[in-house]
């Protein structure tokens, strides 16, 4: 049986038209071109649809042309600069070889092509390998290497910078950046253990190909020590280069950051290129610290990446050429190579760490005050949403007033015009005893509804009024849990009439708490509103329950229950978190339980966890304290975070 072929690939241009049939892109004039267009034709009887479908063809194959060239040249030009960078640096390093075994003491081109792949991840993987292969094979030919040796180098040089990305893409991911002092030390860890492998294949190739006469490890040590700090001193400034150039730095940073460099590379050219008697004392040196302590405390660390670099290669060029401290005739030549590469060891890693440190202290700064506007915003979401409460509050008890005033005013109107029509049967002068008695009568009913009216009327507004000002202030005071429970209650249920839910009270009356009502009268107004919203959804009514007993000496635990809908697992999971809802359609904000558990936790000092199942109805189980921590004040809270 024949196999299917791939599908047809999308238009690049994204076309929603019917008419477009590109198909995959084949010759002209092969049977794949033209049958869509034939079928296409005969859809639009006529030779106009088959010229559009011909145009729309041409214009896509130019599209995809214009994609893989773009890529072409991407590619191409990413690997010319890299060879060519690398391949210069490359004739600088062999400008000074270790005798006897002709390894090039310093080796920046292995930092061009570990920085380069680390900075721009996998996609640039093949160009980095091909140009540092190339550069490899050029440099070394140009010298007095022949050309297997200089292809197994090639390879060698290739594979330890893939080694060295390939760590840190493993270990700290990608976009990789020298912020954290972590990853300084993996930076230098990848640089160690690329250079340690790629040693191995240089030495070998050292010794089959050019028969040197030093010892293996003598040979591997110094390709290591070459490549190795290579790594360290170029890779960071190509790093930083590419984070910054993702994100822009401010102008005044990057002025200021541009005037501490060239500052530093000023006095570095005073201090290291200076005649070695001169440097005698640590006077020129030591002038590099406080351009470098400028460079890591006010700049990213792209700069102290750069100074970094600049120190490096100032000192790997006096010691190339013999000029300055690191040219001192006075000294051997492996005693000349050795300061200079612990001198840019020592400045490299210092520097970077210092930035490091600089950088994480700048980030703790700024997540601290991202957390104190975090702090801030939610604040105000719990009051916005404590004076939306208040003000449902306002309607439902007004609401609930206006029946007992209502009645009231009826009442009094009935009883106003029994009155006029008695005064007229006075002034008539037809007053007779029965006519006494209903009148007395007809009063008493009428002042019996007045007071029972407004006394219903008394008792809302009293309890109104206590949930008010609770709610209103949120002070800390003592308070009866079962009276002020019953206040929350009464004021709530005027809300609850068209869902039909009872609530239930099972509270003792000995329990004394010294605690802020009001977040807890907000606490139980979220959980009532929550269970009528989620709970008793399309079911007729439900049942609530609030329950209260003494937890050991110092706690009271309290338990809300319904007999409601209850909730799925994997919506448990996230009842706390802002924002989450499952009713967000129908206008809910997802801040009710999230101001509940803030509320529980932070202010009335307690803990609450939720138990439910689909179908058995959900509890919320709260201990607080008798007595709830001390709320700072307002200055003092101010003073904390000013200090």
């Amino acid at each position: 049986m024949a196999r299917e072929g791939p599908p047809w690939p999308r238009c690049p241009a994204n076309c929603d038209n019917a008419n477009c049939d590109t198909g995959p892109l084949v010759g002209r004039g092969s049977p794949q071109a033209t049958g869509p267009v034939l079928k296409m034709a005969g859809r639009q009887a006529g030779s106009t649809g088959v010229l559009q479908n011909l145009r729309q063809q041409a214009r896509h194959r130019v599209r995809f042309a214009d994609i893989d060239l773009t890529r072409c040249v991407d590619f191409v030009g990413l690997t010319v600069t890299v060879g060519l960078a690398y391949f210069l640096a490359a004739r600088l390093s062999l400008a000074l070889l270790t005798q006897p075994e002709g390894v090039a003491v310093f080796w920046p081109a292995a930092g061009v092509a570990a920085g380069v792949l680390i900075a721009l991840g996998t996609r640039a993987r093949w160009p980095v390998v091909i140009g540092t292969m190339a550069a490899t094979i050029a440099a070394n030919l140009f010298g007095d290497r022949n050309l297997w040796s200089a292809v197994l180098f090639a390879v060698c040089n290739a594979g330890e910078a893939v080694l060295a990305a390939w760590f840190i893409d493993k270990y700290f991911g990608s976009p990789f950046r020298l912020g954290r002092l972590a990853n300084v030390l993996g930076l230098v860890a990848a640089a160690v253990i690329g250079a340690a492998l790629a040693a191995v294949g240089g030495t070998l190739g050292i010794r089959l190909f050019h028969n040197a006469s030093a010892p293996l490890f003598a040979t591997w040590q110094h390709w290591f020590a070459s490549d190795a700090l290579g790594i360290i001193t170029v890779a960071p400034l190509l790093i930083e280069l590419a984070a910054s150039a993702r994100d822009r730095l401010p102008r005044t940073e990057l002025i200021e950051g541009v005037l501490a460099v060239v500052a530093l590379a000023v006095i570095c050219g005073l201090a290291i290129f200076q005649r070695w008697e001169l440097l005698a004392t640590v006077g020129p040196v030591a002038l590099l610290f406080a351009p470098m302590l400028w460079l890591a405390a006010r700049g990213r660390p792209v700069f102290a990446a750069a100074a970094a670099f600049i120190v490096s290669l100032s000192i790997v060029w006096t010691t190339t050429f013999g000029i300055g401290y690191f040219g001192n005739p006075g000294l051997s030549v492996a005693e000349r190579v050795l300061a200079a590469q612990i001198s840019i060891l020592l400045v490299t890693i210092g520097a970077l760490i210092l930035a490091a440190l600089f950088a994480e202290m700048q980030d703790k700064r700024r997540l601290t005050e991202i957390a104190l506007q975090a702090s801030e915003t939610q604040r105000y979401l719990i009051e916005t949403e404590r004076l939306a409460a208040l003000g449902g509050l306002v309607a439902a008890v007004a609401h609930e007033i206006n029946t007992p005033v209502g009645t009231s005013l009826t009442v009094a109107s009935a009883l106003a015009r029994r009155c006029a029509a008695f005064a007229d049967e006075i002034a008539s002068g037809q007053v007779r005893r029965s006519l006494l008695t209903e009148f007395a009568d007809d009063s008493r009913d009428a002042a019996s509804q007045l007071v029972a009216n407004l006394q219903r009327a008394g008792d809302l507004i009293q309890s109104f009024k206590q949930v008010a000002v609770d709610r209103s202030l949120a002070d800390q005071r003592s308070f009866d849990l079962k009276v002020v429970t019953e206040q929350i209650v009464t004021s709530v249920r005027p809300g609850l009439k068209r869902s039909r839910v009872s609530i239930a009270l099972d509270i003792p009356p000995d329990i004394e708490l010294d605690s802020y009502p009001g977040p807890y009268g907000q606490v139980l107004t979220n959980l009532i509103f929550n269970s009528v919203t989620h709970g008793f959804i399309d079911r007729p009514g439900g049942h609530v329950l609030i329950k209260a007993r003494r937890s050991g000496i110092d706690q009271v635990e309290i338990t809300f229950s319904d007999d409601g809908n209850g909730i799925p697992e994997d919506i448990q999971r996230h009842v706390f978190d802002p924002f989450f809802t499952t009713k967000r359609v129908q206008g809910n904000t997802g801040l009710g339980l999230y101001i509940v558990h803030n509320l529980v936790t932070q202010q009335l000092g307690g803990t609450v966890t939720l138990v439910s199942a689909p179908g058995k109805g959900t509890t919320f189980s709260m201990r607080l304290p008798l007595v709830a921590p001390r709320q700072a004040e307002p200055a003092d809270a101010a003073a904390r975070v000013g200090s």
